[in-house]
């Protein structure tokens, strides 16, 4: 029996000036994923509940450089803030999408001075097999750019607020 592959690992952080409890809600609201995308991405459609909780089935079409992807996303798990530093986290699982293995959980650190520590890490198989891990450098440098664009709109947003 083959088994599958073990994933390769993409994390970004950055920290904003906005309350943990905030951040994490911004997150819980599937609308928000527009207005933290960046302009090269465009959101075709979404279908989703009004309000994220575990379990939530997320179908969404985005068109990156002009080509459209479908995504199947289902909520794994939602972690309200706990323990000591306080981190709270949501896991969504791609059922379906161009990567055939997606983990991406997104964590959020409660600071002690009220700003927080926002984490992406995902987990990911890359598209095409080996062609897909030759293209790992390009399909990171892409996530670092993409991430990098998403926290500064969400630190634009909710630090405004």
């Amino acid at each position: 029996m083959r088994s599958r592959p073990l994933p390769f690992v993409f994390e970004f952080a950055s920290n904003l000036k906005a309350d943990p409890n905030k951040v994490m809600k911004f997150h819980l609201d599937p609308k928000n994923i527009a207005r933290i995308s960046p302009g090269w991405i465009r959101i075709v459609s979404l279908a989703s509940p009004e309000h994220i909780v575990q379990g939530s089935k997320i179908h969404l079409t985005v068109r990156s450089f002009g080509f459209p992807q479908s995504w199947e996303v289902t909520v794994a798990e939602v972690v309200d803030f706990s323990g000591s530093p306080a981190k709270a986290s949501l896991l969504d699982v791609a059922e379906r999408g161009p990567f055939p293995y997606w983990h991406h959980l997104h964590e959020f650190w409660a600071a002690p001075d009220g700003t927080t520590g926002l984490v992406d890490r995902i987990e990911f198989l890359p598209p095409g097999g080996v062609l897909g891990v030759l293209a790992l450098p390009l399909i990171r440098k892409f996530f670092e750019i993409l991430f990098r664009a998403r926290h500064q709109a969400t630190r634009t947003i909710l630090e405004a607020a």
